[in-house]
C-alpha cells in the first residue's frame, strides 16, 4: 500500500484530495518502533505530532518518581494521533508514549505543521477541526473516568460486609459511566470451591439466546467486539471478575477507550478487596481475643 493509500485510511485526513495528501506526506518522517520502545517520555520537551500507521501505542502516566509503575491513560491504534498539545501549544509531554506492539508512525514537527497550514489555510482549518473534535472526545472520556474514580474512592471510605459486597457495589457504581447499553454480570472467587460465584447481574437490553457461560478460567480482555471480561487479582490470587456486554459492536477506538476504564476498575477493586479481607480478619481476631479475656 502506498503512503497516499495509507493516509486515506486515517480519519484525520478524511476529505483531503490525493494531491493534498501527497504534498502533506512530504512533511512527514516515518518511524518504526519495536514493541516496548518508548516514543517519548513524560515531561520531555517535544514539538512533534505522531500519527499511527499500524500497531498500537499506550499513553501512560508515571505513578512514582522512578518511573517503575504506570497508569494507562489511553490505548491508541492505527489511524489515531497523539502528541498534539506539543504542536498546538509547545507544551512538555504530560505523559509517556510507548509502543505496545511493533508500530509504525508518521511524525511531523511543529514548524512543518504550521508551514503547511499557512500555505493551505482551508485544509489547515479542516485538520484543526478534526484534531479538536478528537481532543474533546478524549477529554469527555477522561472526565467520565475521573467522576467514576471519585465515586469508587468514596466507597473505599465506607464499611462493607465482605469483599463480595464491595465488588457488587463497585460494579453497580461503575456501570453508570459506561456509554450505551450494557449487560453486566459480576462474580467473586470462592477459594474453597475454587470457582467463581455470581453476585451481581444487570440487564440493560434483552439477551439473544442463553447467557454466555463464564469459563472456569476466563481470559481477560475483549471477547469479540461487544464483550469484555475484567479480572481482578491481588497477591497473586484471583479475587473477582466481571463480564460486560454491549448491544452493538464497538470500533477499535471505542474498545481501547473502554479497556482503560475496565483496567482502572480492576486495579481499584482488587486492592480494595484485599484490604477488606484484612480488616475482616483483624476484626475477627480482636473478637476472639476479647472473648478469651472474658472467659
Amino acid at each position: 500500500m502506498s503512503d497516499i493509500e495509507k493516509l486515506k485510511e486515517i480519519p484525520l485526513f478524511k476529505g483531503l484530495s490525493d494531491s493534498m495528501l501527497e504534498e502533506f506526506s512530504s512533511y512527514f518522517k516515518q518511524t518504526s518502533c519495536a514493541a516496548g520502545d518508548v516514543i517519548f517520555k513524560e515531561r520531555s520537551e517535544g514539538d512533534s505530532l505522531y500519527i499511527i500507521v499500524s500497531g498500537e501505542v499506550v499513553i501512560e502516566k508515571a505513578l512514582d518518581a522512578e518511573g517503575a509503575a504506570f497508569k494507562t491513560l489511553a490505548i491508541l491504534g492505527g489511524g489515531e494521533f497523539f502528541g498534539e498539545m506539543a504542536v498546538i501549544e509547545g507544551q512538555p509531554r504530560f505523559a509517556q508514549a510507548r509502543a505496545a506492539k511493533d508500530t509504525a508512525v508518521y511524525e511531523v514537527n511543529r514548524a512543518q505543521f504550521f508551514s503547511f497550514i499557512k500555505e493551505h489555510p482551508g485544509t489547515g482549518i479542516s485538520l484543526f477541526s478534526q484534531i479538536m473534535r478528537v481532543t474533546m472526545r478524549r477529554l469527555q472520556h477522561t472526565s467520565s473516568e475521573l467522576t467514576m474514580l471519585f465515586d469508587l474512592s468514596r466507597m473505599l471510605t465506607q464499611q462493607h460486609k465482605s469483599p463480595a459486597d464491595f465488588f457488587a457495589g463497585a460494579i453497580n457504581e461503575a456501570r453508570i459511566y459506561l456509554e450505551g447499553n450494557w449487560n453486566v454480570k459480576a462474580y467473586v472467587w470462592n477459594m474453597f470451591n475454587e470457582e467463581y460465584e455470581e453476585i451481581y447481574s444487570w440487564d440493560a437490553f434483552p439477551r439473544q439466546g442463553e447467557p454466555r457461560p463464564l469459563p472456569a478460567r476466563p481470559e481477560p480482555g475483549w471477547q469479540g467486539d461487544s464483550a469484555y471480561t475484567m479480572l481482578c487479582a491481588a497477591d497473586g490470587k484471583p479475587r473477582a471478575c466481571a463480564v460486560f456486554e454491549t448491544d452493538k459492536p464497538l470500533t477499535a477506538v471505542e474498545k481501547n477507550s473502554m479497556a482503560t476504564i475496565f483496567n482502572t476498575i480492576s486495579s481499584i477493586a482488587g486492592s480494595a478487596m484485599v484490604n477488606i479481607e484484612h480488616q475482616a480478619e483483624a476484626a475477627m481476631m480482636a473478637r476472639m481475643r476479647q472473648s478469651k479475656n472474658t472467659i
